[in-house]
């Protein structure tokens, strides 16, 4: 497949009459109205999320990027998680890029516990892959660049990376055939500078297990790698700023840690980890559950810190064969958060209290593609004022139809935005303050249907009060 110029990408991708916008450009839309709108109350000046909207971008486009701010995009497909960051001076990465099979909604279920039925709806719809609906997103974004500088897999996963089996086709004649489907679907229209994935270099951590979807991902970084410029890096648990800005890097107060890989965990004191599989050797034997060697990292900015861990969740057993609380330990490393993207898309095996008392979130973030990742268990535990007081703000992708019932009379309902779509975290002012946008994922537009905030951004300054 060509690679299409960066003219062709956007003009074709966005067809005839979004080719010729900009993000800032007016566009004609019906005022959003909230007689339907469920909690968070947008009229109550005492809820502490409500929507005032003081720079008046509801039903706008999206404002878009510009250098000092931290924008971290969670892209919604209705089929897989899929992240894009850009860094304040203007350093890119893409977290995650999946894809699996869905064409035939309500026909076929895809896999036997999670049926058709309670998929979420593919946005803006079912006539792309995942891979490209992400792609035109970023070009939307950042119109002139066509290379992305990081590209992190946090586990083998399809709805993570990909599909050997389904995606846009296969490659042929490149010497490492493999199928277009997530992150390799995105790298057929973009450079990418530096990549990670939980198994780089060896592949044999904890164990050489893996599911099958890895090989078609490292034929993809193979081919990349011969073709393209592509370097890979093994992802190294504890390290400050192996993800680094590239471009100005000492303008900024921006460092990421890496946290997590394979079940090893930074302790929090330099050059220390613990490994949790090798507390028993039952786990070498007995774990094939790939989130848990999910990567983990913190990214912070200024006074403001996000986390983002995959799936990262399963239990891994001690020397006594009891539960280690590996997802515990984890966000005890983590400490004090702004916001938050949910581990194991907030499935009710992740989550734990142990994990969120420790986080301490403002906003949790879920990225959805099944009916189960809005998860009653999970959302009471993040709003548990027991583990820590504050208000919070959940934030799902998607809120299937199926959960109506759910949703019914649940305390916690008011601080759930039920709305649905892309979901935009802005941090601006040198990371003092943040914003979350809604941004409808039903057509290519940008328009912003919600606006949570500002909100001053404390998770530096509770960290250091915890230390």
């Amino acid at each position: 497949m060509t690679r299409p110029t960066r003219r062709q990408f956007v003009s074709g991708a966005l067809g005839a009459t979004l080719a010729t916008m900009t993000l800032g450009d007016p566009l004609r839309y019906a005022p959003v109205t909230f007689a339907n709108y469920e909690a968070p109350d947008p009229n109550d000046p005492n809820d502490p999320n409500a929507i005032v909207d003081p720079d008046k971008e509801i039903a706008k486009p999206y404002v878009g990027w510009k250098p000092g701010e931290l924008d971290l995009h969670f892209i919604h497909t209705g089929v897989t998680e899929n992240t894009f960051h850009i860094y304040p001076d203007g350093t890119t990465a893409l977290v995650d890029c999946g894809d699996r099979q869905w064409q035939n909604f309500g026909k076929v279920s895809w896999n036997p516990t999670h049926s058709d039925d309670a998929a979420c709806t593919p946005k803006p719809n079912a006539s792309r892959r995942p891979g490209e609906w992400v792609a035109r997103y970023i070009s939307r974004l950042l119109p002139d660049r066509d290379s992305i500088d990081y590209v992190l897999a946090s586990h083998f996963h399809t709805d993570h990376i990909g599909d050997g089996r389904h995606g846009a086709g296969m490659t042929s004649g490149r010497g490492e055939d493999y199928q277009l489907s997530g992150i390799a679907h995105v790298g057929e229209f973009y450079h990418f500078g530096t990549a990670f994935d939980r198994g780089y270099p060896s592949y044999d951590a904890p164990t050489t297990w893996a599911p099958k979807e890895r090989e078609n991902l490292v034929k993809f970084w193979k081919y990349k790698e011969r073709t393209d410029g592509l370097r890979r890096e093994e992802f190294q648990v504890g390290a400050l700023d192996q993800i680094k800005l590239l471009h100005e890097p000492q303008r900024y107060d921006f460092h990421i840690r890496n946290l997590a890989r394979n079940g090893v965990a930074w302790t929090g004191q330099e050059g220390q980890t613990r490994d949790f599989f090798a507390l028993n050797q039952e786990n070498y034997k007995n774990n094939t559950n790939e989130n848990t060697r999910s990567l983990a990292m913190v990214v912070q900015y200024g006074d403001f810190r996000f986390y983002t861990g995959g799936d990262l969740c399963g239990t891994l057993v001690d020397s006594e064969g009891k539960d280690a609380d590996y997802e515990g330990y984890v966000g005890n490393v983590v400490g004090p958060c702004d916001v938050c993207k949910t581990n194991h898309h907030s499935s009710g095996d992740a989550m734990r209290p142990s994990f969120v008392s420790a986080v301490q979130s403002r906003v949790y973030i879920t990225c959805c593609w099944w009916q189960g990742h809005l998860n009653a268990k999970t959302s009471a535990i993040m709003c548990d004022e027991k583990l820590y007081s504050g208000p919070r703000l959940l934030c799902p992708t998607d809120t299937h139809p199926l959960n109506a019932d759910m949703l019914r009379d649940k305390p916690w309902r008011n601080r759930l935005c039920e709305r649905g779509g892309h979901v935009v975290v802005k941090v601006y002012d040198n990371g003092a303050r943040y914003k979350v946008y809604f941004l409808t994922a039903d057509d290519e537009s940008m328009r912003v249907n919600l606006v949570f905030g500002p909100f001053e951004s404390t998770g530096r300054k509770r960290q250091r009060a915890n230390a």
